[in-house]
């Protein structure tokens, strides 16, 4: 499988809400254990710059068993809290294709 970038944008109607809910992500991120066969998932969780009611994450997925299991949690565990928020979400999965460094 090749690597999978998945890119969130979360778009809230107020800052606090935004605020709240990268608090709540970061902390859901950090408490969930993972898939169960060895693999690797990686999240960047910003806060635009330009746009204190927007937020991205970033989530690098180098399995089909991890993009499953995160699936599986996002569903169970992200969404739910998420949709606690009157918001607007795209949500883009691709391929990565280069990686370039300088």
């Amino acid at each position: 499988m090749p690597i999978l970038k998945r890119l969130n944008v979360n778009t809230f109607t107020t800052e606090q809400d935004n605020d709240a809910f990268i608090a709540e992500l970061t902390e859901m991120w950090q408490e969930w254990s993972g898939p169960s066969s060895p693999s690797k998932i990686s999240v960047d969780i910003n806060k635009d710059r330009n746009n204190p009611l927007r937020m991205t994450a970033f989530v690098t997925i180098e399995s089909e068993d991890a993009m499953l299991a995160a699936n599986e949690w996002s569903e169970a565990v992200v969404l739910p809290t998420r949709n606690k928020y009157k918001h607007e979400n795209i949500m883009i999965d691709a391929d990565l294709v280069a990686t370039i460094i300088k």
